[in-house]
């Protein structure tokens, strides 16, 4: 072999290990690969952790809030995103990637995704003859930026047998919970609702074509009743929920008309003001509960069919509910929307201030209708309210 041949032979072996070699974009893409799965493996980990801390101090912890505001959508539809992004990791990683991702999203699946999954297959029922209709509502302040003709012309348009509104008040903007005040119209509800019998608590107000019966005051409102000196705005602060029991037919319907007590008022919003939060916390999630439990203790020792409906400021993500599901029936049921939505709709807002918080992001159910004994729901809605209220509207039809 000459010299030339060797020379021939090592530039074609140099060649051949040249071609072997990566080219740099693909050193590129495999370096990016391998921090792309592990980046995102690190978040996929922190969404599961906070899922799961979530899902342990839902209801039970005053600052719980902070995490239980996520919309349940997103509870489901983040992990979703991140599981359809373990394909691009490479690997063990996108093992971990996808093992990671896929628990959260059945965590978040089966802790209060708020999907109904009944209205794939299900049909909305005809609704048979002498049904009460009934119809829900948070009024926003009595439509106090818009006009309450325009909430009139709304409901009058229902013709409903029940009427359940929340926050039938009025409030001065900047005075934060000194602001709200009693409306005392009830010669104007005469006139607007003719032959109807009317209840009222606080900010709760009820409206029946049916004779109401009796009146019990529940949890907190026992306190309020008595001692008749109590101010108005604590009043419109602890009494938020109000039992009529009207007499239909033969029966007793026993009506809860409710406004659960929210976490966290907008007002209250500023990190920097040197505002006492852990106080504010703790004193709101301790009147919820307290509304929660003077309401399931109600419940547990009324002998009458009944509705369960009103603004609770719970999702279905939220373990606040956890006592009342156990003990009634949710009226979605008779409803069709897979995912059914009721709050943040566009509406006028009942604040001065303006944020990124001030916005319409309907991502929320916080309405309810609960049913127990023997009642069938035949209907369920949520309905528009033209830009009145940031809430949707309940319309239920029901049979005893």
């Amino acid at each position: 072999m000459t010299i030339e041949d060797t020379t021939a032979q090592d530039t074609e072996a140099e060649s051949a290990s040249a071609d072997e070699q990566p080219s740099r974009a693909r050193r590129i893409a495999r370096v990016f690969r391998l921090w792309y799965g592990r980046i995102f493996v690190a978040l996929a980990g922190l969404w599961l952790l906070y899922a799961v801390v979530r899902w342990l101090v839902s209801g039970r912890w005053h600052w719980a809030i902070l995490l239980d505001s996520a919309p349940p959508v997103f509870l489901m539809g983040i992990p979703a995103l991140l599981l359809l992004g373990s394909a691009a990791s490479c690997g063990r990683r996108r093992l971990w990637f996808a093992g990671i991702s896929l628990t959260a999203l059945l965590l978040g699946l089966t802790t209060g995704s708020g999907l109904n999954w009944p209205a794939l297959w299900r049909d909305e029922g005809a609704v048979p003859p002498g049904a009460l209709h009934v119809v829900s509502l948070n009024t926003q302040y009595w439509s106090m930026a818009t006009g309450e003709d325009r909430l009139y012309d709304l409901v009058h348009r229902e013709r409903a047998d029940v009427y359940l509104f929340q926050e039938h008040v009025g409030w001065k903007p900047g005075l934060g919970e000194e602001g709200y005040f009693r409306l005392d119209d009830d010669e104007k509800l005469r006139a607007e609702f003719p032959g109807y019998h009317i209840a009222r608590r606080g900010e709760l107000l009820t409206l029946s074509r049916y004779p109401i019966v009796a009146q019990p005051p529940v949890g907190p409102g026992a306190a309020i009743d008595a001692d008749p000196s109590t101010p108005f705005n604590r009043v419109f602060a602890r009494d938020k929920v109000m039992r009529t029991d009207l007499r239909v037919g033969r029966k007793i319907f026993s009506v809860y008309n409710v406004h659960v007590t929210v976490q966290l008022a907008p007002d209250n919003l500023n990190p920097f003001s040197g505002f006492d939060f852990d106080s504010y916390f703790r004193r709101k999630f301790n009147w919820r509960q307290e509304e929660f439990r003077g309401l399931d203790q109600d419940m547990a020792r009324n002998p009458h069919p009944m509705l369960i409906s009103g603004d609770f400021n719970s999702t279905a993500a939220m373990r606040d509910l956890d006592r009342l599901r156990s003990r009634a029936d949710d009226a979605i049921r008779a409803n069709t929307d897979f995912l059914p939505l009721s709050w943040k709709f566009p509406a006028p807002a009942g604040f001065e201030w303006d944020s990124v918080f001030n916005r319409a992001y309907p991502f929320w159910r916080v309405d309810w209708s609960f049913t127990a004994g023997p009642v069938e729901v035949h209907r369920y809605k949520f309905r528009p309210t033209d830009g009145i209220s940031e809430h949707r509207m309940q319309d239920l039809w029901v049979s005893l």
